[in-house]
């Protein structure tokens, strides 16, 4: 199976939809920026696990930052809790981590 980012990114979004809840239409415009500010990390990521480069846990700890860079920039996000925030990266980073298991 090949590895669709434009997909993923849709469904990482969709993810975070379901966990902001009532608070989606003051995160979604925060959320898309910032999935877009890390599209390109996240195209390198998936493709260096998909050939070998890096392992599983090597992903994890590339990922563990990139929910770091994610939070930053939800930062701004006042009506979302931080526990909120983090749930929505959580699910997001599972539905990308999915992803590329499925196309290795």
């Amino acid at each position: 199976m090949s590895f669709d980012l434009n997909k993923t990114l849709e469904d990482m979004l969709a993810a975070a939809k379901a966990v902001f809840g009532d608070e989606w239409p003051d995160a979604k415009d925060d959320m898309q920026r910032v999935l877009n500010d890390e599209k390109e990390a996240l195209k390198d990521i998936a493709e260096a696990r998909i050939r070998g480069e890096i392992n599983d846990e090597e992903l994890e700890e590339q990922l563990k930052d990139e929910k770091e860079a994610f939070e930053a920039g939800l930062s701004m996000v006042s009506a979302s809790t931080k526990a909120t925030i983090q749930h929505a990266l959580n699910a997001a980073s599972e539905v990308f981590w999915n992803a590329v298991r499925a196309a290795i």
